[in-house]
C-alpha cells in the first residue's frame, strides 16, 4: 500500500489530482495556499484554483478496489473534521454525504453532518440525522451531548426551528420525540435536562414558551467546550485505525487485474499513461492520435487546447509504478512490442512513409507545413523512431504517388498552438517505388535506392568538360543585367553553390544541379524526369539545352 501514499501529506491517497509534471496529490493537499513547484521534482506548478482540480478517475477506481470501507470511512471522518476547523461546510457536508452513502449506520459521521448542518442553518436537516442517531443508539449519551452546537449564535434559532419542526412532523411521524425532550439533545449540564423533564403540564408549558433562555443555557455550554464530542470522536478514530491495522489487508496483485489498467482507446495495457487536466487517462500515442483530429477529450470532450498549446505530455507517475511492481512481466512484454513496432517505422527500405506533396532534390531545403493529422503522426513516429527521415513523392493519379522521389531529413519541427506543425528539412537520397502500401492513413513504399553510374577514363573526361561549360551558362545567367528575366529569376535566390572538383564525390552527383533544378521554373513531371536519370552526363545536357534557352534573350 506505500504505492498509494500521497507525498506531501504521506497518508493514502484520497481524491487523487494528477499536476501537470505527472506526479498525483491528494485533492486537499493542492487546496487553499496551493504548492509552486512539485514537492517531488520540483518543477514548477501551473494550477488555476481548487476549483479547477479535476480528480483523476483511473487513480480514484484503482483506490476504490484497493481501499476497504474501514479506512474510507476513517479517512472521510479525518478530513471532514479538517474541513469544520477550516469552515468550509459545505465542502464538509458533500464529504460526510459521501461518507453516510458508504456507511448509513456511521454514528460519528451523522453527528459531524448535523453539526455542518446547523452551521449551514439547515435545522431540520440536522434534526432529521440527530433524529437517527436517538432512534440508533437511544442509550449513548455521551454521542447526543452538545449535538448540532457548532455555531453559538445560531442556538436560539436552532430552538425556534426545531420546535417549529417537530410540531408539524410529529402529526405524521409517531416516533418523534416530543418537542421538550429533543431539547435535551442541546448541550447543558444535568441540572438543566432534568428540569426541562419536568412531570408536570406546566412546567413543560413554561419551558416550551421559553426557548431563549433554554438557548442561552445552550450557548454557555458551548463556550466551555467547544466541540464537545471531538474528544470522543478522535478516541475511537484512533480504535478503528487500529483494528484498521491489526487486519490482514490483501495485497494490491490480489485486488487489480490487467483489465484496471488498460487504455480505453486501445484496449491494451497502457503504454506512458498520461493524465489530461480533466482527469482521464490515455497512452501517450493514442491521446496524441485522437487530438491530430480534434482538440477535445476523447471521453467528455473538454478542450484540450491549452494542453495541446503545452505540448509537454508527462507520464502519470504512480500509474507507472503500480503497472511496474504488480505487472512487471505484462508491462515487458508490451514494450517489447511497442519495441518491435518501433523497429519496424524505423525500416527505411521495406517501410518508408511517404509524404505526397511536391518535389523535392537532394542536398536542397523543403520547408513544410504539417496540418493534416495522418501527417502530424508521421511526423512524431519519424522523431520517435529516431530516423527523422521520410520520403517526399508528387501525386500521380492511379497510382496514388509517384513512382520516383526523395528523401527528406527532419532538421526542426515547431509545433503550433493548435497542433499544425512548420517543419524545416533537407533533400537527401534519391530513389524509386517498388512496392506501395498504407500505415495509419498514410502512403509507405518499399524503396530502392538511386545511385549514379560510376565514369571512368575518357567518359569521365568528356563529363566534366560537360560540367565545366553548363557551369559557365550558369555564371553568365547571373551576370546578365538586371532587368533580364534569368537575371530576376535566378536573383531570387542566393549565389549558387561552388563548382566541386569531383563531380562523382556523392552518389546523386554535383550539388549545384539540384540547386540550378529547384529554382528553374519547369514542370514538375519534367524535373521528375531528370530527378530520375542516374547518369550525371544526361542530367548535364538536359540543363545545357534549359540554360542555352535563357540566354539567347540577352542578345
Amino acid at each position: 500500500m506505500d504505492l498509494l501514499l500521497c507525498p506531501c501529506c504521506r497518508q493514502i491517497l484520497w481524491d487523487p489530482v494528477t499536476v501537470c509534471c505527472g506526479h498525483s496529490f491528494c485533492r486537499k493537499c493542492l487546496h487553499g495556499p496551493s504548492p509552486s513547484k512539485c514537492l517531488v521534482c520540483k518543477q514548477r506548478l501551473h494550477l488555476r484554483g481548487p476549483r479547477e482540480l479535476k480528480c483523476n478517475t483511473l487513480l480514484c477506481n484503482l483506490l476504490d478496489k484497493c481501499l476497504d470501507r474501514e479506512t474510507k470511512l476513517e479517512r472521510i471522518t479525518r478530513d471532514t473534521q479538517d474541513l469544520i476547523s477550516q469552515q468550509e461546510y459545505e465542502e464538509a457536508r458533500k464529504l460526510t454525504s459521501r461518507g453516510i452513502g458508504l456507511a448509513p449506520e456511521d454514528i460519528v459521521l451523522r453527528t459531524l453532518r448535523s453539526q455542518v448542518y446547523v452551521a449551514l442553518k439547515q435545522y431540520p436537516e440536522a434534526l432529521q440525522d440527530a433524529e437517527l442517531i436517538c432512534i440508533s443508539q437511544p442509550q449513548n449519551p455521551e454521542l447526543l451531548e452538545g449535538l448540532g452546537c457548532s455555531v453559538p449564535s445560531a442556538i436560539e434559532d436552532l430552538m425556534e426551528e426545531a420546535f417549529r419542526y417537530l410540531k408539524i412532523s410529529s402529526m405524521d411521524t409517531p416516533h418523534v420525540v416530543v418537542p421538550m425532550e429533543a431539547t435535551c439533545m442541546m448541550p447543558q449540564s444535568n441540572s438543566a435536562c432534568m428540569n426541562l423533564r419536568s412531570d408536570t403540564d406546566e412546567e413543560r408549558t413554561s419551558s416550551m414558551a421559553q426557548p431563549s433562555e433554554v438557548a442561552a443555557k445552550s450557548s454557555s455550554s458551548y463556550n466551555q467546550e467547544h466541540q464537545p464530542d471531538k474528544g470522543e470522536i478522535n478516541h475511537k478514530l484512533e480504535e478503528e485505525k487500529l483494528k484498521c491495522c491489526q487486519k490482514s489487508r490483501p495485497s494490491l496483485e490480489e485486488l487489480l487485474s490487467l483489465s484496471d489498467v488498460e487504455c480505453s482507446l486501445c484496449i491494451r495495457m497502457f503504454l506512458d499513461p498520461v493524465t489530461t487536466p480533466c482527469g482521464h487517462t490515455f497512452c501517450k500515442e493514442c491521446l496524441e492520435r485522437c487530438m491530430d483530429h480534434q482538440p477535445y477529450c476523447p471521453l467528455c470532450k473538454q478542450s484540450l487546447r491549452e494542453y495541446l498549446r503545452v505540448g509537454r505530455y508527462p507520464a502519470t507517475a504512480l500509474l507507472q509504478d503500480i503497472m511496474s511492481s504488480i505487472f512487471p512481466l505484462e508491462m515487458m512484454d508490451r514494450n517489447q512490442v511497442h519495441l518491435s513496432e518501433m523497429a519496424e517505422l524505423s525500416n527505411l527500405v521495406h517501410n518508408v512513409p511517404i509524404f505526397i506533396c511536391t518535389m523535392a532534390f537532394p542536398g536542397i531545403p523543403c520547408p513544410l507545413h504539417i496540418f493534416e493529422p495522418r501527417y502530424r503522426l508521421m511526423m512524431r513516429r519519424c522523431l520517435e523512431t529516431g530516423t527523422k527521415s521520410f520520403g517526399m513523392c508528387l501525386y500521380e493519379s492511379g497510382k496514388s504517388f509517384a513512382d520516383y522521389g526523395c528523401m527528406l531529413e527532419i532538421l526542426n519541427l515547431d509545433y503550433l498552438p493548435d497542433g499544425r506543425s512548420l517543419v524545416e528539412t533537407i533533400g537527401r537520397r534519391r530513389f524509386r517505388v517498388v512496392k506501395r502500401g498504407q500505415l495509419d492513413g498514410y502512403h509507405t513504399a518499399e524503396v530502392e535506392y538511386l545511385v549514379d553510374k560510376v565514369l571512368e577514363g575518357e567518359e569521365l573526361q568528356e563529363t566534366e568538360r560537360l560540367h565545366d561549360m553548363v557551369y559557365q551558362q550558369l555564371e553568365e545567367c547571373f551576370s546578365q543585367n538586371q532587368g533580364s528575366l534569368p537575371r530576376r529569376i535566378f536573383m531570387q535566390y542566393n549565389q549558387p553553390p561552388p563548382k566541386e572538383d569531383n563531380i562523382q564525390a556523392s552518389p546523386d552527383g554535383p550539388s549545384w544541379c539540384w540547386w540550378l533544378l529547384s529554382i528553374l521554373p519547369l514542370d514538375p513531371t519534367y524535373q521528375l524526369l531528370i530527378l530520375s536519370l542516374t547518369s550525371l552526363k544526361e542530367r548535364l545536357l538536359h540543363l545545357k539545352h534549359i540554360l542555352s534557352m535563357f540566354l539567347p534573350t540577352q542578345s
